[in-house]
């Protein structure tokens, strides 16, 4: 005997109904992020081969491996890192200019390059004002050459700070000083210098 009572069986909503409010969304989402995510590495791809095609990094790096001083504190072979540190770059009318810090290693130690320099149009090698690699440990490899540093106590001069003074007449002779009351001629000039 069958004791449930046969009726109209009602039918059940599928997944699609029961969450498609969720899902259409998630979808959305997911399709924007991949696409956002391949326009970033296409991005990136461009940026990186035009970034190569500079040159300012290969002259960089060409020239600390010919440091006699690079080579010793880190070791030979030199290699550098793939993707630099920091990268900037400004092209205009008449050239470009690059500041760049990239990581370069050896058997020895590890350091870190970096770069200021620029390029006219023209001109096929970059010209370097900043060129040195830090290693820890060492001290700063300049590879533009030794940079003369100011004595600690000195006050940089400003030619601003000067008087403006009328130049004498060709064939005239400054006039004599007088003596201040007291001193001599001697101890005057000695005050002066």
């Amino acid at each position: 005997m069958n004791t449930t009572t046969e009726g109209q069986l009602v039918p059940q909503p599928g997944w699609w109904s029961r969450n498609w409010k969720w899902a259409v969304p998630s979808g959305c989402l997911g399709l924007l992020l991949s696409c956002g995510c391949l326009g970033a590495l296409l991005f990136s791809a461009t940026a990186w081969q035009s970034l190569r095609g500079t040159g300012v990094l290969v002259d960089a790096v060409t020239q600390a491996k010919q440091s006699l001083e690079v080579r010793e504190a880190l070791g030979e072979p030199i290699e550098s890192s793939a993707i630099p540190q920091q990268y900037n770059m400004y092209t205009g009318n008449d050239g470009s200019s690059a500041r760049f810090a990239v990581g370069v290693k050896g058997p020895k130690a590890s350091g870190t390059l970096y770069g200021e320099g620029h390029k006219k149009d023209d001109e096929e090698a970059w010209t370097f004002t900043t060129l040195k690699v830090e290693v820890p440990d060492h001290p700063v490899i300049n590879l533009l050459g030794p940079e003369i540093e100011p004595a600690p106590d000195t006050v940089p001069f400003d030619p601003k700070s000067l008087p403006d003074v009328e130049p004498l007449p060709e064939n005239e002779e400054p006039a004599p000083r007088k003596p201040e009351r007291g001193k001599t001629e001697q101890e005057q000039e000695d005050i002066q210098l």
